[in-house]
C-alpha cells in the first residue's frame, strides 16, 4: 500500500466545567451516567417548550455543571440550583450556546444560529427547570454544530445577558471539538506522485494551517489505475481516521471534514460507512462534513451520462477504452452516507469539444441517496475539466480552499433550496413511491440568492440524461422563488433547479452556479 502521512495538529486537555473542574466528557456508551438524549418524543418535547427571546428575569443562584452531545445536534446541560431570596422557581432560565476559542465566555465569543438566549421553563424530568437541586436539560440545535477550527470551544452559558456572565465562571461549561481533515484523490494517478497528488498536499497544508487538529492526505496513488482498488482503500482509510481520533482524549468529539476528487469519493463514502458500524463514540458526537469534487464511481452501472469524447477514431477508442476499464472496476455508486450532516458536490460537464481533449469524464450528480443539507455548485461556465490544470480539483484549491475551517465561505450567499408546493396524494400505481401531484401542474417554492435567476428544469426519471429548462424566475429582493410548470402529460419526472446570481456573472473566475434537487413527482391520467 502506498504511504497515507498523518499531519498531527496540537492536543491536550480540554474538558472544562462550570465548577472549574476537569473531567472526562460523557458520551454515548461511556461508564459514566447515561445522557437520556434518544428517547422517543423527546425532539418534539423539545421544541415545544423553548421560545427564543431577547428578555431577561431574574435568576437564582446557578451554577453550570457539565455540556456535552452525542451527536453535535443535541447539547445536554447539568447544573445545579440554589435557592435565593426572591427568586421565583415558576420563571423560566436563560441559556446561551456560544462558540469560542477558548474555554472562557467573552463578548467576542459567537452565537450559534439562534441560540444565544433560550428560555427554559422545565428540564429533561419535566419537572421546573429553575426549582432548587440539580438538573438535566436537553437542547436541539436545527443546524447542529458545523466545523469552526476558530471557535472549538463549545459554550453553554447561564444568564449570558446578566454583568457577570463574562466574569463568573461557574455561569459556563464548555467542551472542545477537535477536527480531523481528510483529502482523497481519485484514480489513475502519476506515478511519479510518491507522495500524493501535488493538489491534495497543498489542501492538506492548508487545512493544517486553518487550525485542522489532524490531516491525513490520503495517498493510494500506486494502486489507483488497478480496476476495483478504490473498494480496498475505504477500510484502509478508516483504520487511519480511527487511529487520528484516538490521538485525542476519548471524551472529545471529533469533527471530520472529507474531501474527495472523483473516485476517491468511492474510497470516503466506503470508509465513513465502516467508522459508523464500529460506532466509535468520540466520531459519533462530531460534526461530518463531505465535499465532493466531480465525485465518479468507476462503473458502467450508474444511471444517465458520466463522460464526454470527441468524435473521430481517438474519441472512438477513448470511449471503449472508459467503458471497458469502469466494467472491470465495478465500483459501487457513490451515496451519501446518513452519518454526514452537510454535504458538498462541485461538478462540472464540460464536452471533450470544449476542454479541448479527447475525452472528460463528468461528475456524477446527483449523488444516490442525498439529503437536505447537500449542495450542488456547477462550474461547466467556466468550462472546468475533470482532472488536469482546468481540473475541478485544482479549481477548488485556488477558490475554495483558502479559507477552510472558517464558520463562513464563498458558498454560503450561493445556497439554493426548493421544495414541491402543489398538493400530493398517496398512490399505490406508482412502481416506486413517487408523489403524485392533485392536477397535472407542479410548483416549486424555495430560497436562492436575492435577485438571482432561478431555473427549474424538468425530465422523465425513465431517462436520467435527459432534462430541459421548463421555467423560470427572478428571486425577490429576499431571495424567495416560485416556479410552475406547463400542464404535463401524465408519467413520472424529476425536477432539478439551477440559480444564476448576476453578481458572479461578471467574475468568470467564479461562475458557480448552485442546483437544488426537488425530487420526483408523478402525474396521473384523470379518471
Amino acid at each position: 500500500m502506498a504511504s497515507s502521512p498523518l499531519m498531527n495538529g496540537p492536543s491536550g486537555s480540554s474538558r472544562t466545567r462550570g465548577t472549574g473542574q476537569t473531567t472526562g466528557h460523557r458520551l454515548r456508551g461511556s461508564s459514566a451516567r447515561p445522557r437520556p438524549i434518544y428517547r422517543p418524543g423527546l425532539a418534539d418535547r423539545l421544541e415545544a417548550r423553548l421560545a427564543l427571546s431577547a428578555s431577561t428575569s431574574t435568576l437564582p443562584t446557578l451554577t453550570m455543571i457539565d455540556v456535552g452531545t452525542a451527536d453535535s445536534r443535541t447539547l445536554t446541560i447539568d447544573y445545579r440550583v440554589a435557592a435565593s431570596p426572591g427568586s421565583d422557581a415558576s420563571q423560566p432560565l436563560t441559556f446561551g450556546i456560544y462558540r469560542s476559542a477558548d474555554a472562557a465566555f467573552s463578548s467576542d465569543d459567537v452565537a450559534v444560529q439562534d441560540a444565544a438566549l433560550i428560555r427554559v421553563a422545565v428540564d429533561d424530568s419535566g419537572g421546573p427547570a429553575a426549582s432548587e437541586g440539580a438538573h438535566r436539560i436537553s437542547l436541539r440545535l436545527p443546524v447542529g454544530l458545523p466545523i469552526d477550527t476558530t471557535h472549538p470551544y463549545v459554550l453553554a452559558v447561564a444568564n449570558p445577558q446578566g454583568s457577570t456572565a463574562t466574569t463568573d465562571p461557574t455561569q459556563a461549561a464548555s467542551f472542545r471539538k477537535y477536527t480531523i481533515g481528510v483529502v482523497t484523490h481519485g484514480g489513475y494517478q502519476n506515478k511519479s506522485w510518491k507522495n500524493g497528488p501535488p493538489w491534495a498536499l497543498q489542501i492538506g497544508t492548508l487545512m493544517k494551517q486553518q487550525g485542522y487538529d489532524a490531516v491525513i492526505p490520503y495517498n493510494w496513488v500506486r494502486e489507483s489505475s488497478t480496476p476495483g482498488a478504490a473498494v480496498k482503500q475505504g477500510p484502509r482509510l478508516a483504520n487511519l481516521i480511527l487511529r487520528a481520533a484516538e490521538g485525542f482524549a476519548s471524551s472529545d468529539p471529533v469533527d471530520l471534514h472529507l474531501v474527495a476528487h472523483s473516485e476517491g469519493a468511492v474510497v470516503n463514502m466506503i470508509a465513513l460507512n465502516r467508522i459508523e458500524a464500529e460506532g466509535t463514540p468520540q466520531i459519533d458526537a462530531g460534526y461530518v462534513e463531505l465535499t465532493l469534487l466531480d465525485p465518479h464511481a468507476a462503473s458502467n452501472a450508474v444511471p444517465g451520462r458520466d463522460f464526454s469524447s470527441s468524435g473521430g477514431l481517438l474519441g472512438g477508442i477513448a470511449n471503449l477504452s472508459i467503458k471497458n476499464y469502469q466494467g472491470r472496476a465495478n465500483d459501487p455508486q457513490v451515496a451519501i452516507p446518513p452519518t454526514a450532516d452537510d454535504v458538498q458536490v462541485f461538478y462540472q460537464h464540460t464536452t471533450a469539444s470544449a476542454a479541448d481533449t479527447v475525452y472528460n469524464l463528468w461528475g456524477q450528480v446527483p449523488v444516490a441517496k442525498a439529503g437536505a443539507e447537500t449542495h450542488y455548485y456547477n462550474l461547466g461556465a467556466m468550462n472546468v475539466t475533470h482532472s488536469g490544470k482546468k481540473g475541478v480539483a485544482n479549481w477548488y484549491l485556488n477558490v475554495i480552499a483558502p479559507p477552510l475551517g472558517q464558520p463562513t465561505s464563498l458558498l454560503d450567499p450561493l445556497k439554493l433550496d426548493g421544495t414541491l408546493a402543489t398538493p400530493t396524494a398517496t398512490t399505490t400505481t406508482a412502481p416506486k413511491p413517487d408523489r403524485t401531484i392533485l392536477g397535472n401542474q407542479a410548483t416549486f417554492i424555495g430560497t436562492a440568492t436575492p435577485d438571482a435567476l432561478v431555473r427549474l428544469y424538468l425530465g422523465p426519471t425513465a431517462d436520467p440524461s435527459t432534462i430541459a429548462l421548463e421555467a423560470q424566475t427572478t428571486a425577490d429582493p429576499t431571495g424567495h422563488w416560485s416556479l410552475t410548470t406547463k400542464p404535463l402529460p401524465p408519467g413520472r419526472y424529476r425536477a432539478v433547479a439551477m440559480s444564476y446570481a448576476s453578481q458572479l456573472r461578471t467574475r468568470p473566475s467564479l461562475a458557480i452556479v448552485p442546483m437544488a434537487i426537488l425530487g420526483r413527482f408523478r402525474v396521473e391520467a384523470k379518471a
